[in-house]
């Protein structure tokens, strides 16, 4: 069945192998894994997840204009053995936008951020942990809170929201935003040519108590810490000013919680010049505020609607090639716009299966020099801190940020980035 791209539009011309817009989430099991059993179990995910068993293809209009289009794709998900990810898009992943890779105690899904985002793939790597641990573990394993191989697949995680009627919407005036300092022209010491990753483990009991205390949530929190970073390490930046770019789930503003989609905006908290040099008390305040402005819901469903307008105006050029090259500046705007990002989907909820992961960790590729992905999971947020810098300056201030405010912390491993590449899809 042939379907037509619609949410996926912006990150598809957007990519390219510079650019690959990949993700990988990666679970650490108690045990190491059992091959046989987890090639079941991905074998059994699949067919849950019908809409994500796509081939990307071009097709052409009446008018003449090509559009890209999904076509189901038979050809089994691949589970890499070892760390490495595939080639997504391409004969190695056998056409599809994700893929599996296992080793020692560890799974990890790569997937295409146009595809869907950690929403999405959350629902999958919970069903596959569920797949798996009721082989290794518990034949009798709750599935409650997953979605269940078997079951009746919902239309509304089919349809695309970009494919309905744009609703009247009454958004809130948002400030224009600051000029944004950029870690990559004014950064404080050299850029390394790949990501690396430094993964820190916190207590959720004292993440969250903190939390409940400041009336904060993890990802505000940790994007206050980062625009603190920022701002001690860039004393003399003029009229530029710390902007974190904090990830955001549109689902609920545009009310498809259950949709398959890449359904995802920012919120952007500018640490400007009245609030920077205020006590921390204050500037938690301030970006709680901005943040609940930002992520009012005509307003969240208005920035929906605004992205899906930018790709039909891109659409009016009459090829893929064409529109491509169009997006070769959406790198240098989204820098413009932010000066690092942070993004928590939330706790992970493997609910039964959860008994058997230890960790878990997130890492993206990323058009800025600095940012976090947070996990939680089993009692445990783990920060995965990533930088272009060949100097630990900017990590030491961020671990400094987490000691002043009383939280404990554990640097598991530092390592280069494993997320995977994109084949060139246009051809």
């Amino acid at each position: 069945m042939k379907r037509p791209v619609i949410s996926e539009r912006m990150f598809l011309y957007w990519t390219d192998r510079e650019h690959p817009n990949t993700c990988r989430m990666t679970v650490r099991m108690q045990d190491a894994i059992e091959l046989t059993m987890m090639q079941e179990a991905l074998r059994q995910t699949q067919t849950r997840y019908p809409y994500y068993s796509v081939r990307l293809g071009v097709t052409t209009d009446a008018n003449g204009h090509e559009h890209y289009e999904y076509d189901d794709n038979p050809a089994p998900w691949v589970l890499n053995i070892g760390q490495e990810p595939v080639e997504l898009f391409g004969a190695a992943s056998h056409y599809h936008q994700l893929a599996f890779a296992c080793w020692d105690d560890c799974v990890a899904i790569d997937f295409f951020h146009g595809l869907t985002d950690g929403t999405g793939a959350y629902n999958v790597f919970r069903t596959l942990m569920y797949e798996y641990c009721r082989r290794r573990y518990d034949a009798q394993l709750s599935s409650e809170g997953i979605r269940k191989v078997g079951e009746t697949i919902d239309e509304s995680e089919w349809i695309d929201p970009a494919s309905l009627p744009k609703p009247e919407l009454h958004a809130l005036p948002v400030p224009p935003l600051p000029k944004a300092i950029n870690l990559i022209t004014d950064t404080v010491c050299p850029l390394r040519e790949r990501y690396e990753v430094i993964n820190i483990r916190v207590a959720e009991q004292q993440l969250m108590d903190y939390v409940r205390r400041n009336d904060t949530s993890p990802a505000t929190l940790m994007s206050l810490l980062m625009a603190r970073v920022i701002n001690q390490l860039h004393p003399d930046s003029g009229e530029a000013v710390p902007v974190v770019t904090m990830g955001a789930n549109q689902r609920p503003a545009v009310h498809a919680p259950q949709a398959c989609q890449s359904i995802t905006s920012a919120v952007f908290l500018p640490l400007t010049d009245n609030i920077r040099h205020a006590d921390f008390e204050t500037q938690q305040t301030a970006f709680r505020g901005i943040t609940l402005l930002q992520n009012d819901t005509d307003t969240m469903a208005a920035r929906f609607w605004q992205s899906k307008e930018g790709s039909d105006r891109v659409d009016q050029l009459p090829t893929v090639a064409a529109r491509h090259e169009a997006m070769k500046g959406l790198t240098q705007r989204t820098l413009a716009m932010g000066s690092c990002f942070i993004s928590y989907v939330g706790k992970a909820n493997f609910v039964a299966a959860e008994h058997y992961i230890r960790e878990m960790y997130t890492e993206v590729y990323s058009a800025h020099a600095l940012g976090a992905e947070i996990s939680a999971i089993g009692g445990t947020f783990c920060i995965s801190f990533m930088q272009l810098f060949t100097t630990d300056v900017y990590l030491n201030a961020f671990l400094s940020e987490l000691k002043q405010i009383g939280l404990d912390y554990t640097v598991l491993e530092r390592r280069p980035i494993r997320v995977a590449s994109v084949a060139d899809y246009r051809k």
